[in-house]
């Protein structure tokens, strides 16, 4: 089972959002509730990530059969799916797998194509046993041996849960996440992946979209929208949040409103 959360609002739009690796629907509560009032906005937890279950694999194809079991358990046709990173590989998978499936698409620093596994230094940090930490600012000097940047150590943090008996504990698999180096492999493709409207944002300070993946996005996306923020790095819906939410809220006023 999938959790998720549900902001109500006008019946015309749905946007199903999409958290990337290490994520979770909470890291997004602020910009659904800046878009309620333009749509009904769903955000859940991905296997192996915050309150969802844990599974024993993490492959883009699981994560991508998740939310197309997702949108038929809550009858969503035609969703927006706003996608960060992993969920915007997810987002682009669906939209390869069916072209006109999605109303339209929104991503966020990610291009439709295979990434390096990465992230040792995050799996690190999240690996660390917190069992016995007394108070967060012990754990985040523990993470700062595996992650310079606060900013990271910070998000990641949003990880943290204490349980019943107080004591600190992660609530990702991310052994199963590991373990799993197929969740940044994305499927060949001819282009284009879908003719829907799709608004893409990048960072600059990051290296997850570089110049040539714009032109892959062009090609496999004909009406694509770009973005770029200079000052921004890949958690930019995070370190930039209302001028995300600003762009996206531009973006679906401006879609029209019959079904693709």
């Amino acid at each position: 089972m999938l959790y998720f959360d549900k902001y109500a609002g006008p019946g015309e739009k749905t946007v199903v959002i999409l958290h990337g690796l290490f994520g979770s629907a909470k890291n997004f509560a602020s910009l659904a509730e800046g878009l309620s009032d333009l749509a009904t906005v769903y955000a859940y937890d991905a296997r192996n990530h915050g309150r969802s279950e844990h599974r024993a694999t993490h492959s883009l194809e699981d994560i991508t059969d998740d939310l197309e079991n997702f949108l038929s358990a809550e009858a969503i046709e035609h969703p927006i799916l706003l996608g960060h990173s992993m969920g915007g590989l997810t987002a682009m998978n669906f939209a390869r797998r069916h072209s006109r499936g999605a109303r339209a698409l929104v991503i966020l620093d990610i291009a439709p194509r295979s990434y390096a596994p990465g992230h040792e230094n995050e799996i690190a940090a999240l690996s660390i046993d917190v069992s016995a930490a007394l108070n967060r600012q012990e754990i985040d000097a523990a993470m700062s041996r595996y992650l310079s940047d606060p900013v990271v150590r910070q998000f990641l943090q949003m990880n943290l849960m204490r349980t019943e008996a107080g004591v600190f504990r992660w609530m990702n698999n991310v052994a199963a996440i590991a373990s799993s180096p197929g969740r940044t492999v994305f499927p060949e493709y001819n282009p284009p992946l879908s003719p829907v409207p799709v608004l893409a944002i990048r960072g600059l300070l990051s290296d997850y979209v570089r110049d040539r993946d714009v032109e892959l996005m062009r090609a496999a996306f004909p009406a694509l929208e770009m973005h770029d923020f200079a000052d921004a790095g890949h958690w930019l819906h995070y370190t930039h949040r209302s001028e995300v939410t600003g762009l996206v809220r531009g973006f679906l006023q401006g879609l029209s409103k019959h079904l693709h």
